[in-house]
């Protein structure tokens, strides 16, 4: 994808997101964790599900229902 689709989803992605209290940790482990991943193998996809899965696993845990 052109740098400009990814810029513009990302921002979409990010722009409600909490920055204080338990609940911005998921989203923002979840972005280290893909930028770390991407920046480490260069791998749009092991990127992407590394990420989601950080989130999944930190938001299905770590929040109360």
């Amino acid at each position: 994808m052109p740098v400009g689709a990814m810029v513009i989803l990302l921002v979409y992605c990010l722009r409600d997101l909490p920055l204080t209290g338990p609940h911005a940790l998921a989203p923002v482990a979840a972005l280290a964790a893909t930028v770390g991943l991407h920046l480490w193998r260069w791998n749009a996809l092991l990127s992407i599900f590394g990420g989601t899965t950080v989130h999944v696993l930190l938001a299905s845990t770590l929040l109360p229902q």
